[in-house]
């Protein structure tokens, strides 16, 4: 694969395989300017990798966030708006994600990020819809990174896990 390729396929490999290239450059300076500043111009290449995995995880919390809107708002009239969103939070993402990215994107950070933050936000019946669900992410990377997004099987996958953790709630509270 040549770089050029790299740089449209996997954005975040090429950062980091084009910054360790500079620094073994900087390692025989008899080839390089003095006036290059290796170290920092290398980091810079790296960040490019890093803003791109930083971009993917900001939508991923986002169409986090907006399926538990869903949940916690059920029957509002911005539902159609929020899956809406959902698909456009998606595409954008997709637009942005390399395969090399998967195995930094820990998916129960970002969930319990999103939890928190819809936890905090809310009273009363939408706070305890929100509360209900598990610490635990009901979604897989797979899911988040389907070719299409089903935000609708999403969202019953979300009420069962949050009707599944309040039953076993339930049932531990008339056992205890």
């Amino acid at each position: 694969m040549n770089d050029n390729t790299l740089y449209d396929d996997d954005i975040l490999l090429w950062s980091e395989q084009q910054a360790a290239a500079i620094r073994r450059l900087g390692e025989t300076r008899r080839y390089v300017s003095n006036e290059l500043d290796i170290e920092n111009v290398a980091e810079e290449i790296e960040s490019v990798g890093r803003s791109e995995v930083a971009a993917v995880e900001s939508y991923i919390r986002l169409i986090l966030l907006h399926l538990i809107k869903l949940l916690a708002e059920a029957g509002s009239e911005a539902a159609p708006h929020w899956r809406g969103e959902i698909v456009g939070f998606h595409a954008n993402m997709m637009g942005r994600y390399a395969p090399s990215m998967r195995q930094r994107i820990d998916i129960e950070k970002i969930w319990r990020s999103a939890r928190e933050q819809l936890m905090l936000a809310y009273d009363g019946a939408q706070r305890q819809r929100v509360a209900e669900l598990s610490a635990r992410s009901p979604f897989s990377i797979d899911d988040v990174l389907a070719e299409r997004i089903d935000d609708l099987a999403l969202l019953e996958r979300l009420r069962s896990q949050r009707d599944g953790t309040a039953a076993r709630e339930a049932s531990a509270g008339e056992s205890g």
